[in-house]
């Protein structure tokens, strides 16, 4: 059963926006006794391995210190899941109910997803949780492309510092984290506790969602649209799913996200599509008959209207809009 499979969780998030503290709350407790954790320490001070061991209990743990793993070169995640496995059986624990990789702040999640569809030995159903600080500014040059994607990326975006002495404002934050996506579920608990545990097992980021309302954004330093296609009852599978290969390779990186419901003629239900940096999860089926919910949301970034115009594929029954 799917509901059975273990859950790998990519914590994301830009520098300094709590990742290492979301994660220190959650195995801090012994909910996170069937919790393994891959600590990726390159490029930052981030989880600290011996610390995490003195505050944990039967925390179950690999370390990658090659490099940032979006970037560095072999199977750094493959083996970070073999150890946390291999270590998990000398220990004759049970098995693994999630695991949680903590990347760099300045990792992009598209090249992590691609080294986990190679991951061999386990199904598993994915999860990306990202940090954003409700105290930061999206605005200027410390806000790196990294973090759009990252923001992109996710199906669950946790604000932070929302327990600051003197609050940020919790809104503000909001309407922020809408602008870099708008089909990411939100976590605002002030109580730390309760904002690891609804991270790290709650199964909002399962669950598919109607596709939502645009967001118009402000101008940054990262420049991100969002675009809605919507096709008419009578487009094909095929044409469908060429305009959306071609879109994904002539984009490439700008196209930090895709997800939506489409109904090809002759299908009985409408089709899940799901893609994070030109990665995209095998489509499925969806028991939704509301016409509302179709269409795909892009999220792009440093994208124009007319740049689709160039996407080759002779595609009438497709409608674009654009904020």
């Amino acid at each position: 059963m799917m509901s059975d499979l273990p859950e790998f969780i990519l914590l994301t998030g830009a520098l300094g926006s709590g990742k290492t503290t979301l994660l220190s709350d959650y195995i801090a407790s012994e909910r996170a006794s069937d919790t393994g954790v891959i600590i990726n320490d390159a490029g930052e001070v981030n989880v600290d391995g011996a610390v995490i061991n003195a505050d944990s209990r039967n925390l179950t743990m690999a370390t990658l210190s090659n490099g940032c793993i979006c970037c560095s070169m072999g199977n750094s995640v493959q083996e970070g899941i073999d150890a946390l496995l291999a270590a998990r059986a000398e220990q004759q624990l049970g098995p693994l109910r999630r695991i949680i990789l903590e990347t760099s702040g300045l990792a992009e999640p598209g090249p992590i997803l691609r080294s986990l569809s190679q991951v061999r030995q386990m199904n598993f159903k994915l999860r990306i949780v990202a940090t954003f600080n409700a105290s930061r500014t999206c605005d200027g040059d410390q806000f790196l492309p990294q973090y759009a994607a990252q923001l992109a990326a996710a199906q669950v975006i946790v604000i932070t510092n929302l327990d600051a002495p003197e609050p940020p404002d919790q809104p503000s934050a909001e309407a922020t984290v809408k602008t870099f996506n708008p089909l990411a579920s939100m976590i605002t608990y002030g109580d730390r506790p309760a904002r690891a545990r609804a991270a790290f097992e709650s199964n909002i980021a399962t669950q598919p969602s109607a596709v939502p309302m645009f967001m118009a954004s402000d101008a940054t330093s990262v420049r991100i649209r969002t675009a809605l296609a919507r096709w008419t009852r009578d487009a094909s599978w095929e044409d469908i799913g060429e305009w959306i290969e071609n879109v994904s390779a002539f984009f490439g990186e700008r196209l930090l996200r895709m997800k939506g419901l489409v109904r090809p003629v002759g299908f009985a239900h409408p089709i899940l599509v799901n893609g994070v940096g030109g990665v995209f999860s095998p489509p499925r089926a969806i028991r939704n008959n509301d016409d509302e919910a179709l269409g795909l949301i892009m999220i792009l970034r440093d994208a124009e209207p007319s740049e689709f115009s160039d996407v080759a594929v002779c595609n009438p029954a497709l409608e674009m809009r654009f904020k």
